[in-house]
C-alpha cells in the first residue's frame, strides 16, 4: 500500500512539470533575496486592501515589513483545488505552509477555488460578472486573448511602475539572463503577473526507456541510431516474444516529439494544434510538410509491416503513458516514460522480470545532435496577476514578492529547517525522516498537508528526494545526451484575432494530417502520394498558420 501511495505522489509530481520550465542558475540553497530575512520590501505603505486597512507608516513610511502590525485580507481565485478531508484539508488555508506564511506576514487570503473540471466556466463567469478578486492565479492559462488583453480590458493591472520597487527579489530572480526576462514580459512590454520560475535548473523529465533485461538477454548494447533501434526491436520480437516492441502514441510520436526528433522535425506530438511547429534560428516550420517527416513516416511504414510497432497505436487514447497492458505484461520493450517511474516499473508490473533504463534519443548517424526533446523554458505557464479591483496593489505585490525570497520559498516548499529539512553537505536542502519515513503519514500525504506552491521560486528539486538512481540519471544525464532543445517554440502569444484564425485553420489540418499519417504507416495510402499529401495540407492554409506563428515568434524575440 505504501508503494502505491508513493507511486501516486511521483505521478503527481512528474505531471506538474508540464506546467513549469527551468532557468535559475543558482543552487537550491543559494539566496536570491534582495530583502532582509524579515521580509522588508521597499515602497510606500498605507491604503485599504480587501476591506482591511494597512496602517500608513507601518515600517517607517518607506517599506512594508512583515508581519504587518494589523492583519490584511486579500481575496484570490485559484485553480488546482486541494481537498483531502482525511488529512483535515478542505481549503487551501488548511495547508500548514499557508498557515505558517500567514503567521509570518499577517496577510490572510480568502480563496475562491472552483471545483475540478469547472475552472474555465467559472473563470469566464467571473470575468463576465465584472467582479474580480484581488489576486487571479493562472490568468495566462485562462484569459482568452492573453494577459495584454486582460490589461486593456481593465481586468488586471500592469506591474511595470511598481515591480522594481515592490518586487525587487522577483526582478532579481527573472533577470538572471535575457531569455528568462524576455519570457516574463508580454508582447506589449508589460509585466502582467508574477510567474513560477523553476529553481534550480531542471533537465528533461520525460524521455525514452527500453527493457535492460531484454537487452542483456539479446546480447545488445544500448541503441544509438535508428538502425540500432530497428535491430533491437527485431530482437525483442523474435527473442523475447514482444508483440508490441515499440510503443508510440496515436499520432505516431510521443508527448514531446522525442522519438522522431532525430529526423530534424517536430511530429504531431501530443496532438495539439501547435505540436508540430518548431523554430530553426528564428524561422517557424511545420514538421509534417518537411522532408524529414516523409523520411520518418517511411521508416515507420517499414517497421509497422515488420511487426515492430504497436499494431493498434492509432487507437491509443493516451499521449503520456504507455498502457499498462503493454508495459507491464511483457508485450512491449521500448516506450517514453516519466523519469520518476523508471525505478518503480518492477513494482508496477505483472512481468516481475522487467527492468527498464533511460536511453538517449535515436539519431540518424552517431555523432548527430538532436534539437527537440522535452525541454523546459525559463518560466512555467502558471502565474498570478493583481486585478484592477485590488485596493492596495502595492502591498499585494509585496506579498507576492515573498515567494522569491529564500526564507519564504523554503517555508512553502520545504517546510522548517531542522524540522522537515536540513541543508546537506552538498549545500542543498534534503527532507528529514519526519517527511520521508514518518510512521504516521506517508510522504505524499505529507506534501499535501504541509506544503504549498508559492509563486516566484518553484522548488521542483524536492521531488528528487523520492526519485531512485535511474530517475536521477535520466533527468541529469541520459536524456540530455546529444540533445539541446534548440528547435522548441518558446511561450509565444497569439492575439485574439490570430488565435481564432489559427484554430480555425489548424482544426481541419490536424485532423487531415493525423488521419493520413496513420494511413501512410499502415500502408493504406501509398507513400508515392506524399507530394499530393503535402500539397493538400498547403491548400488547407498551413502557410497562413505558419505566418501567424512566425509573427508571434518575431514579437517574442523583439521583447
Amino acid at each position: 500500500m505504501k508503494a502505491k501511495k508513493i507511486l501516486a505522489l511521483l505521478l503527481v509530481l512528474a505531471l506538474c512539470m508540464t506546467a513549469f520550465a527551468a532557468c535559475s542558475s543558482g543552487s537550491g540553497s543559494s539566496g536570491t533575496s534582495g530583502s532582509t530575512s524579515t521580509g522588508t520590501t521597499t515602497g510606500e505603505t498605507g491604503g485599504e486592501t480587501g476591506g482591511e486597512t494597512a496602517e500608513p507608516g507601518e515600517a517607517g513610511g518607506e517599506t512594508y515589513t512583515f508581519p504587518l502590525a494589523e492583519q490584511v485580507t486579500f481575496t484570490a481565485w485559484h485553480t488546482n483545488p486541494t481537498s483531502d478531508p482525511s488529512l483535515g484539508i478542505t481549503t487551501i488555508n488548511d495547508i500548514e505552509a499557508v498557515q505558517r506564511l500567514e503567521a509570518k506576514t499577517n496577510v490572510h487570503i480568502e480563496w475562491d477555488v472552483p471545483a475540478s473540471g469547472t475552472e474555465t466556466d467559472t473563470f469566464n463567469l467571473m470575468i463576465t460578472s465584472g467582479e474580480y478578486p484581488d489576486l487571479i492565479f493562472a490568468i495566462t492559462s485562462y484569459y482568452k486573448g492573453g494577459v495584454d488583453k486582460a490589461i486593456t480590458d481593465g481586468v488586471i493591472i500592469p506591474l511595470n511602475d511598481m515591480i522594481e520597487t515592490y518586487a525587487p527579489d522577483y526582478m532579481k530572480l527573472i533577470s538572471q539572463n535575457d531569455a528568462l526576462k524576455r519570457d516574463c514580459i508580454t508582447d506589449g512590454g508589460n509585466y502582467a503577473s508574477i510567474a513560477y520560475i523553476n529553481t534550480p535548473d531542471q533537465g528533461p523529465w520525460y524521455g525514452l526507456t527500453v527493457r535492460k533485461d531484454w537487452l542483456d538477454k539479446c546480447g545488445l548494447d544500448v541503441p544509438v541510431t535508428y538502425d540500432d533501434w530497428h535491430d533491437m526491436l527485431v530482437a525483442f520480437k523474435e527473442q523475447c516474444g514482444a508483440t508490441n516492441p515499440l510503443w508510440l502514441n496515436q499520432y505516431a510520436s510521443d508527448m514531446f516529439n522525442i522519438f522522431p526528433a532525430g529526423y530534424g522535425i517536430a511530429a504531431l506530438g501530443a496532438g495539439s494544434q501547435n505540436s508540430a511547429f518548431y523554430n530553426v534560428d528564428g524561422t517557424v516550420h511545420y514538421g509534417p510538410i518537411e522532408e524529414g517527416y516523409h523520411d520518418y513516416i517511411t521508416m515507420l511504414n517499414q517497421w509497422y509491416s515488420e511487426g515492430l510497432l504497436d499494431p493498434d497505436f492509432y487507437t491509443r487514447a493516451t499521449d503520456v503513458f504507455v498502457p499498462d497492458s503493454l508495459s507491464s505484461t511483457g508485450k512491449c520493450g521500448a516506450f517514453a516514460d516519466i523519469y520518476t517511474l523508471i525505478d518503480m516499473r518492477p513494482m508496477m508490473s505483472e512481468d516481475t522480470t522487467i527492468s527498464t533504463i533511460p536511453v538517449a534519443q535515436p539519431v540518424l548517424k552517431e555523432g548527430d545532435t538532436v534539437h527537440l526533446r522535452q525541454y523546459n523554458w525559463p518560466k512555467g505557464t502558471s502565474d498570478v496577476a493583481i486585478s484592477t479591483q485590488c485596493e492596495n496593489p502595492e502591498l499585494a505585490l509585496s506579498w507576492l514578492n515573498l515567494g522569491s525570497i529564500e526564507e519564504y520559498s523554503y517555508l512553502c516548499y520545504w517546510g522548517e529547517e531542522g524540522n522537515e529539512y536540513e541543508i546537506g553537505e552538498d549545500g542543498e536542502p534534503h527532507f528529514t525522516d519526519k517527511v520521508l519515513n514518518n510512521p504516521d503519514i506517508n510522504p505524499g500525504d505529507y506534501l499535501t498537508k504541509y506544503f504549498w506552491r508559492a509563486p516566484g521560486m518553484y522548488r521542483w528539486s524536492r521531488e528528487l528526494e523520492y526519485a531512485g538512481p535511474l530517475a536521477i540519471s535520466a533527468i541529469e544525464d541520459v536524456w540530455l545526451q546529444h540533445s539541446d532543445g534548440a528547435y522548441f517554440m518558446p511561450n509565444i502569444t497569439l492575439t485574439d484575432a490570430e488565435g481564432q484564425e489559427f484554430s480555425t485553420k489548424m482544426a481541419d489540418i490536424l485532423t487531415y494530417v493525423a488521419e493520413n499519417t496513420t494511413k501512410f504507416i499502415r500502408g493504406e495510402r501509398s507513400l508515392d502520394e506524399w507530394d499530393a499529401f503535402v500539397e493538400t495540407v498547403k491548400g488547407m492554409g498551413i502557410d497562413d498558420a505558419i505566418a501567424l506563428e512566425q509573427a508571434a515568434l518575431d514579437r517574442f524575440n523583439e521583447r
